[in-house]
């Protein structure tokens, strides 16, 4: 498979003869093997995950990087392991001081990145992770850097992927929002500093983000929470029914009883059927204290009408805690509130969007 000019890489062991001279160049059997487990048998694409790790040979193999070229935006993302929706693939972004240039490779911009915003790995300079997510917002939109700068502010928080995975296992520290205000501050709002264009709408996202979606599913519907200006939600909320927690669950919205659930039993079915049963016995149970469910899938939440239009379907009396739209650029709303009256024992963790 071709990577970029000259390079390429063997990801499959063929038979036929005319083929021998490729054949000596087969020597990493690990590799064709986990390239055979990550492409669907029946149709032979390969899987998002293998996709992306393509996108991180084509990078690193590029054998034409200028003194100044700095990786940019989707590339940098690449590296990044920063989540992207249909990402551009087949190029390396370059961002260099004062050249451009445009080829089936590479897109080259004219665009200086300060000292401060780049990382090196390797061989390879490139912008940093959070760098990268606020790259985005132009690069790609709002909502894919929202989710980047989300993403980054989680790892932040927790220290890593594992940990922030360990803390959605095992629960959210008390101090969890408080911690991540702090990351902002020190990690986020210099960067954000030095942008030379883009701080206003950069700035607006920033004030949203919050550490505590789960799934690049959770972070767009976070981020379509403030295009409809929907007010009261609190994320990976904990109900309890007077004795015991019943479930945490992604969204829910207090005053009205309101339940958003992203993705649905989709993304436990990888974990077998007794916990999909678990997750029935608790739905059944939420359905009879009174609370309305709304179950949106990847498609719904990556689409601001389709995603309003069954949001307000399913859940209109939701309308009426639209906030009004205001001329001012600042936010008026609070951007986290860490215990919602420390006496109700509805939510424990919650992040209010």
């Amino acid at each position: 498979m071709a990577l970029t000019q000259g390079m390429y890489s063997v990801i499959a062991r063929c038979a036929n003869p005319r083929h021998g001279a490729i054949a000596e160049f087969i020597t990493d059997e690990a590799w064709i093997h986990r390239v055979a487990e990550q492409t669907d048998p029946e149709s032979g694409r390969p899987r998002f995950e293998l996709l992306d790790m393509f996108e991180k040979l084509r990078v690193a193999s590029y054998p034409h990087y200028r003194f100044d070229d700095v990786i940019w935006g989707v590339s940098a993302a690449f590296v990044h392991d920063l989540p992207l929706h249909r990402p551009p693939r087949g190029k390396v972004f370059i961002a260099h001081p004062t050249r451009r240039h445009s080829s089936a490779d590479v897109s080259r911009t004219s665009k200086t990145i300060p000292d401060e915003g780049v990382v090196r790995i390797g061989k390879m300079a490139l912008t940093s992770p959070i760098r990268t997510a606020f790259d985005l917002i132009g690069q790609l939109g709002e909502p894919e850097g929202f989710a980047a700068l989300e993403s980054c502010l989680r790892r932040s928080t927790f220290g890593s992927d594992a940990g922030a995975d360990a803390a959605a296992r095992f629960g959210y520290p008390p101090d969890t929002l408080a911690l991540a205000e702090r990351r902002i501050a020190e990690e986020f709002l210099p960067v954000l500093g030095r942008l030379s264009k883009g701080q206003v709408r950069a700035q607006r996202l920033l004030s949203a983000i919050g550490p505590l979606s789960e799934s690049y599913g959770e972070s767009r519907f976070a981020y379509i929470l403030t295009q409809l200006r929907l007010t009261g939600f609190s994320q990976q909320a904990r109900i309890w029914d007077g004795h015991t927690v019943i479930a945490r669950v992604d969204f829910l919205h207090r005053e009205s009883r309101t339940i958003v659930l992203v993705d649905g039993f989709s993304k436990y079915a990888d974990n077998g059927v007794q916990l999909m049963r678990k997750e029935v016995r608790q739905y059944n149970r939420l359905l009879e204290l009174g609370y309305r469910i709304v179950r949106l899938n990847f498609t719904e939440v990556t689409h601001l009408e389709e995603c309003a239009t069954k949001l307000f379907g399913q859940a209109p009396h939701l309308r009426k805690f639209i906030a009004p739209r205001v001329r001012s650029r600042a936010r008026t709303q609070p951007r986290h509130q860490l215990l919602e009256n420390a006496d109700a024992p509805i939510e424990v963790t919650a992040f209010t969007l």
